[in-house]
């Protein structure tokens, strides 16, 4: 059975691994990966250099597991600390504060001791967590070769444990078992990091240019010009502090109904400050990262195009930007005969080697979200630290 065949007849729950950075929003994205459990079994977590230093992500992603009650039998592997070939860009302290996670109350300190386990659960950065995916995947395939079971990999910061993996071990990466990456990263004509690049493509371009020479797992690209739909605003604010709130715009925000509400507030002011001073966008601060998990379990939510997409590789100003040549009308992922299709022609060399998701029901997208809070808010309150 063809990749592609899999992917169409995939049943939820997806098995997925969420790669990241945390990050404000990527704290988002791993609530939403561990609460949707009827559309989402994740099975192992990475972290990697990006929206602050490897270590500070690293504490950050052991905090949050902590703080949302996390199950312990989920792997949490130190991934790279520094990009494939790039010199490191420096991290968006504007963005996410010095430690990458700045501003929330009620986050476990790191000397917790189930901080602690999940810290030091698996051992050295780097190499490890290019052995833990080999283990992923070899451990999901048949003796003879054939594919007994697919995972969908979410990287919601640089591509840089991912890629790694692949260069080590291609014939693993395109097996089957991984059947498409997800990407938080690269835009399309709308402001970008530097003059020409979206943050996480910049600090490592040389990663996605290499999850993008696959021929049998293609990306799926949540760029800028998606993510800017996500918008976190006051409506959906008041009532994550209190559901079913009658607030109206304009009054105070209700007070938190919860401890835990009241770190998913404070996680979210600062974020939103910090688009208002950095960029001045007052709407509310677009939840980038957690559109990737979203995927998964709605696609339907976020239709795109299939495109063929290029990444400057360069030592230039242009290094880290994203170019798409689309080949389709909208639609969904899934519509493989037409990605077939382009690739069994020879368009001049071009082909689709990533679907770029475009729109977002954003309302359906806060609903969600506020349905996970809820569910998370119950298993917090039964499970004292």
């Amino acid at each position: 059975m063809t990749t592609a065949e899999i992917i169409a007849q995939k049943s939820l729950p997806v098995n997925t691994w969420l790669d990241c950075d945390p990050g404000h929003d990527d704290a988002v994205a791993l609530l939403l990966a561990l609460y949707m459990k009827e559309s989402i079994n994740l099975i192992g977590i990475s972290t990697v250099n990006g929206n602050a230093p490897l270590l500070k992500t690293h504490n950050n992603a052991s905090q949050l597991l902590t703080l949302y009650r996390a199950s312990t039998s989920i792997p949490l592997h130190r991934g790279f600390a520094h990009p494939l070939e790039k010199a490191d860009l420096p991290p968006p302290v504007s963005i996410h504060g010095d430690s990458g996670l700045d501003g929330v109350k009620n986050l476990p300190p790191i000397n917790h001791p189930i901080v602690r386990k999940w810290h030091d659960q698996h051992g050295a950065e780097g190499p490890s967590v290019v052995e833990a995916f080999k283990n992923m995947v070899e451990s999901r395939l048949n003796e003879d070769g054939s594919v007994r079971e697919t995972v969908s990999m979410v990287i919601t910061g640089p591509c840089t444990n991912v890629a790694a993996f692949k260069r080590k071990y291609p014939e693993l990466y395109e097996s089957g078992v991984i059947d498409r990456a997800m990407v938080m990263g690269g835009a399309f004509d709308v402001p970008q990091w530097t003059p020409y690049a979206e943050f996480n493509v910049a600090t490592d371009p040389d990663a996605l240019a290499e999850l993008l020479t696959s021929c049998n797992v293609p990306v799926v690209l949540a760029p800028l010009n998606l993510t800017h739909q996500a918008i976190f605003d006051e409506g959906t604010h008041a009532q994550l502090l209190a559901p079913g709130c009658s607030w109206q715009e304009g009054q105070p925000m209700p007070a938190p109904k919860s401890e835990f509400r009241e770190s998913l507030s404070t996680m979210l002011t600062f974020f939103r400050q910090a688009y208002i001073d950095q960029f001045g966008f007052t709407q509310g601060p677009p939840l980038h990262d957690p559109l990737c998990v979203l995927y998964l379990a709605r696609p339907e939510l976020l239709p795109g195009r299939w495109a063929h997409l290029s990444v400057d590789t360069s030592n230039t100003k242009r290094n880290g930007e994203t170019t798409a040549r689309f080949f389709t009308p909208e639609g969904m992922f899934n519509r493989w005969e037409e990605r077939e299709r382009f690739l069994s022609s020879d368009d001049q060399g071009a082909f689709p080697n990533c679907f770029v998701m475009e729109t977002l029901d954003r309302e359906e997208f806060m609903r969600v979200l506020l349905e996970c809070v809820d569910r998370a808010e119950e298993v917090v309150a039964h499970t004292p630290l």
